[in-house]
């Protein structure tokens, strides 16, 4: 039934269109200026602001076959999947490589943290789903392009309200002299949360600059620091403890004073020189965490990582292409101690880990009348080891790849045009997956291999002056698919083992009317099959998934509707433990009076029962993360 309204909602827009320019796109995620785009949706930037600003998965719904979960628990941080990759993440983001204005954001082992990026600094974010290996190498399921507004002159500072004693102050200093433009943010942010133990702060401060040395060149240093005093993690839960009272932690997090505390230092720099570009970056993050248990319950992570890039793009006659050169670097130093009831106790686990990888591409792009046919090739070599200081162990492991794409686009009419796309990808264990033994011994899981996927892609696309509509379908193979699990002598510490092969298939619809001059309204729907040798779903992948965004802007300010089905999905291997489908709806309006803009809005505005969250394959049926009931916010942002 679902579908065919959303079919019938989209003819209707067709029947009723006006004419109207819609706004030109340009996409860079793809790395070369090209009309093959069949991947990539562009999302518009909330330049009001309209959304809470809680995390960055709030504007990501409105992409086909993308998933988020873990919006409300800041210890484990936002998940991201799409088409099932980056499912499996046990903590932040996994299987998904995140660029922010060109530079990687995700480790060279395939982890990305998003803490240390202001919302508020936020315009543009591009997604490429299905396979980027080509392009992007490891851990490349998915490609989300982050964008920073342009640096305009305004002084400004934001003062944010929400239930569940939820409070954030943003401030903004920004500077556009004709060769320099500067900006610095500093936001603090806490919140109590809707369930108990789930309290977080955290502070950053955001600060950088852009030289233009000339009208073909110039210089951009970034500067980011980020605290995290506290971030409480409240736990899963079983059905039964949910019945009884949703709001409740699980009571060994509790005792266990389950939670973490993160510092972490960024710097990066990037010189664009007429058609050659290069950046480099470095990251200095400490992590403390307690997890709910005792043996090796207490983490002192120390992390480094470093990379560097550089590419050069190219166009003669009908002729595209782009090369470069990528190098990026990871030294985890990893503690483990006892955790006697949030007291350190006795050192358990004691080594260095290194992750070096060295990578080397190219794309070429051929204009043949209608058609364009584009090639990518990347090789990909990493080295991985492991240094043991307790046990005295040393292990290393070398891992290679080829990755190869191809992607065919032909213009069929003034309003209809068509691709055909082959690629594939790999995804090497994380350092965090490959330290966690099931054996209960120091060292890597030597049994834990890396997954290989090859994906082909159909899509056709129609565009007229109001409207766009696309149909894209997809099959994904992946071997040695990489899947979380628990056991009983380690109950709360999350191992990972190769499930097998799987198979990704699906459709995805999206659709984007401009009903009037200041009115959009986006709908997408994506329909998925992810399925493993044993003929069972890959667990918290829904199924089916549904979105309607209605944007509407007046003359001093705005209105924002999203309605969002997510469909059933299962908590484990097996598929016995179903977590019902569920409906959302986000409502925020916005007025502003010459230099004070004030914002009202509510998140689950229907008060709907649903999780925010699965632990995946969690022992004792703790799969359980209840989400918050409505949320009612309140921003008022002055400007100096």
């Amino acid at each position: 039934m679902l579908k065919y309204c959303f079919i019938l909602t989209l003819i209707g827009f067709w029947a009723q269109a006006q004419v109207q320019q819609l706004d030109e796109v340009v996409l860079r995620a793809q790395r070369i200026n090209s009309p093959i785009q069949p991947l990539s949706a562009t999302l518009v930037s909330d330049s009001l602001q309209l959304l809470l600003q809680q995390d960055i998965g709030e504007r990501l719904h409105t992409v086909p076959s993308l998933f988020v979960s873990s919006q409300q628990n800041f210890t484990q941080d936002t998940r991201i999947s799409i088409r099932g990759f980056g499912a499996r993440a046990a903590f932040g983001i996994r299987g998904i490589k995140i660029l922010l204005d060109g530079i990687p954001v995700t480790t060279p082992d395939g982890q990305t943290q998003l803490d240390h990026i202001p919302l508020s600094q936020l315009g543009d974010i591009e997604v490429l789903r299905g396979l980027s290996g080509g392009l992007y190498g490891n851990a490349s399921g998915g490609v989300i392009l982050l964008k920073s507004t342009p640096v305009n002159t305004q002084k400004n500072i934001a003062v944010s309200i929400a239930d569940f004693d939820s409070r954030s102050v943003v401030a903004t200093l920004s500077k556009a002299y004709e060769k320099n433009h500067f900006r610095a943010i500093v936001e603090h942010k806490n919140q109590e949360g809707f369930r108990a133990w789930s309290a977080y702060e955290n502070t950053l401060v955001s600060l950088s600059n852009t030289l233009f040395i000339n009208s073909e060149n110039h210089l951009s240093l970034d500067y980011s620091f980020f605290n995290s005093p506290f971030a409480q993690d409240s736990g899963g839960l079983t059905q039964l403890e949910v019945e009884q009272n949703r709001r409740q932690a699980r009571q060994a997090n509790i005792d266990y004073m389950a939670g973490e505390k993160v510092k972490q230092h960024y710097f990066s720099a990037r010189f664009k020189n007429n058609n050659w570009a290069s950046y480099l970056f470095y990251v200095n993050r400490h992590l403390d965490a307690r997890l709910p248990f005792a043996y090796g319950g207490q983490i002192d992570l120390m992390r480094h990582y470093f990379g560097v890039g550089t590419y050069r793009n190219g166009a003669k006659n009908q002729w595209k292409w782009q090369y470069g050169l990528e190098g990026a670097s990871q030294r985890d130093l990893r503690k483990r101690f006892e955790n006697k009831l949030g007291t350190k106790g006795a050192q358990t686990l004691h080594q260095n880990e290194h992750f070096h990888s060295v990578s080397s591409y190219g794309i070429v792009e051929k204009e043949v009348s209608d058609w364009h046919i584009r090639g990518a090739l990347r090789a990909d070599l990493h080295q991985i080891s492991l240094a043991d200081f307790l046990g005295a162990q040393a292990d290393k492991k070398t891992l290679s790849a080829l990755s190869p794409s191809i992607a065919v686009h032909r213009e069929l009419s003034n309003f209809f045009n068509g691709y055909v796309r082959w690629g594939t990808g790999f995804e090497t264990p994380s350092l965090n997956e490959l330290s966690a033994n099931p054996s209960g011994e120091t060292g890597f899981n030597s049994a834990l291999s890396a997954q290989k996927s090859e994906e082909i892609e159909v899509g056709l696309r129609y565009s007229e002056k109001t409207l766009t509509l696309g149909v894209t379908l997809f099959n994904t193979t992946t071997k040695n698919e990489i899947i979380p699990y628990e056991v009983e002598t380690f109950p709360s510490q999350t191992f990972y083992a190769n499930l097998g092969n799987t198979k990704r298939k699906g459709v995805e619809i999206d659709g984007m009317w401009h009903a009037a001059p200041r009115t959009k309204i986006t709908m997408v729907f994506s329909h998925g099959n992810y399925e493993t040798e044993t003929k069972r779903l890959l667990p918290n992948v829904p199924k089916n998934q549904f979105n309607s965004e209605v944007k509407r802007l007046f003359k001093r300010g705005g209105l924002a509707v999203n309605i969002r089905y997510v469909g059933k999905r299962f908590a484990e291997n097996g598929n016995t433990i179903v977590v019902p489908s569920f409906w959302t709806t986000d409502i925020s309006i916005q007025h502003y009076w010459g230099k004070i803009r004030a914002t009202v809005g509510a998140t689950n505005l229907s008060n709907t029962l649903y999780f925010d969250n699965l632990r995946i394959n969690a022992f004792g049926g703790r799969y359980f993360e209840p989400a918050a009931k409505r949320q009612v916010y309140f921003r008022m942002m002055v400007s100096l």
